[in-house]
């Protein structure tokens, strides 16, 4: 599949840039009596660029949405749209979780791009660009480069996605000009970690994930490219100005928005939250340990032991895993590292004999990691509440091993 995917690139690449060539020369070659489209006298609308920004779909890849770029080249029926995607052979959860997910800069007939968000139905609004006939050539000559250049990048949530993609090719198509933000949305300003939750605040679940393998990055802040989403692409490029050398302006984004597909899919959100669920099973891990202390149910506390252990195991595994090898957050400390340990299961297993002072180490452990709290962002109440429930039954055994 990678083969053939490579050569659908290829052939897509030599398509566009046949188009840019045809582009190039072809204002000259349109006659009076032509049906084509009627070039303005400025050659304004000769070639047209725009961005789209599709809503968010039901994946747990997609719950922010997608953009891309449109070109056009109306006097020629030329219309495709260029965007950095995931290989679809990797679009499922544990790839995108393992950091296995190829991007690219793909570009596809506008209809055919379409049909994919209209099938799924996420609503889809284009912004036409203002920027001038050779910085929309230029642009278009910079997007067929991308494609021609065959990098293959892994996803990174946070950094190599399609509104980075987006933002950088407008920004580099600009001909003695500059790109001026102006005062940005308020989130813009926010730690990473609180922005991520606020991108995924329909998503609970979603939300929780991403938070869990994001680490360190919670406390940071990127630069504007790679922090948007495209729910904020638009309020961004609409307070923003593209500046000439002689201090001229002008606005990014002209005209007004186009509804190109509606939004059908509504936003469903999960019947219980993280938050609750787990609250949940720390009243349900604390019933059990008085049912052990008070009634001498040894077997469901053992049963729970198991789940619940095996449960931080697992995570812990999965943690060194995205942290030190995947790059989907990039390769940084992660505070859940500390109760999620995959060593303290180990150590249970070979020291047999000293399991009581393994116990008492653990849960001390565990609450330094509570008190630890307000040091990151990362570090929020569903989380905790699984940290209580391991604290209750490593504390339980603790006290039974000294009873």
């Amino acid at each position: 599949m990678n083969v053939l995917r490579h050569i659908i690139i290829k052939a897509l690449a030599v398509t566009s840039c046949l188009c840019f060539v045809v582009l190039c020369h072809a204002q000259n070659q349109l006659q009076p009596g032509d049906s084509s489209v009627m070039v303005l006298p400025d050659s304004s609308n000769f070639v047209t660029a725009s961005v789209l920004v599709a809503s968010p779909g039901q994946p747990v890849y997609s719950i922010f949405g997608h953009c891309a770029i449109r070109m056009q080249c109306p006097a020629h029926h030329l219309d495709f749209v260029y965007s950095q995607s995931t290989n679809p052979d990797a679009s499922d959860f544990f790839r995108f979780f393992a950091g296995k997910n190829e991007i690219a800069v793909l570009a596809v007939p506008t209809e055919q791009y379409l049909a994919d968000f209209k099938r799924d139905g996420r609503g889809v609004k284009e912004y036409e660009l203002n920027l001038t006939h050779h910085e929309k050539q230029h642009l278009w000559q910079l997007l067929d480069e991308a494609i021609m250049s065959n990098d293959l990048l892994h996803f990174d949530l946070l950094s190599d996605n399609c509104v980075n993609m987006t933002m950088v090719m407008i920004e580099q198509s600009l001909i003695d000009e500059q790109f001026d933000a102006g005062q940005l949305p308020e989130q813009m300003y926010w730690k990473d970690g609180d922005l991520l939750r606020y991108y995924a605040r329909h998503s609970s679940w979603a939300e929780f994930l991403f938070i869990t393998f994001l680490g360190s990055d919670c406390d940071g802040s990127r630069t504007l490219e790679r922090k948007l989403a495209p729910e904020f692409i638009v309020p961004v490029l609409q307070g923003a100005t593209f500046v000439s050398a002689d201090g001229y302006r002008r606005p990014v984004l002209k005209g007004e928005a186009q509804e190109i597909l509606p939004q059908v899919l509504n936003d469903s959100k999960a019947v219980v939250s993280p938050t609750w669920f787990f609250a949940a099973l720390l009243a349900l891990v604390v019933v059990i340990s008085l049912l052990e202390w008070l009634k001498g149910w040894h077997a469901l506390a053992h049963i729970t032991d198991v789940v619940l252990f095996a449960f931080q195991t697992l995570v812990g595994l999965l943690l060194v895993y995205t942290t030190f090898v995947s790059s989907l957050f990039g390769i940084l400390w992660n505070w859940f590292l500390i109760p999620f340990c995959p060593l303290a299961i180990v150590l249970w297993l070979v020291m047999a004999k000293h399991r009581r002072t393994l116990y008492f180490i653990f849960s001390v452990v565990l609450f330094v990691f509570i008190l630890l709290t307000p040091v990151s962002s990362q570090i929020d109440l569903p989380h905790q509440l699984i940290v209580g429930s391991l604290v209750v039954r490593v504390v339980s055994n603790y006290m039974i091993k000294k009873s």
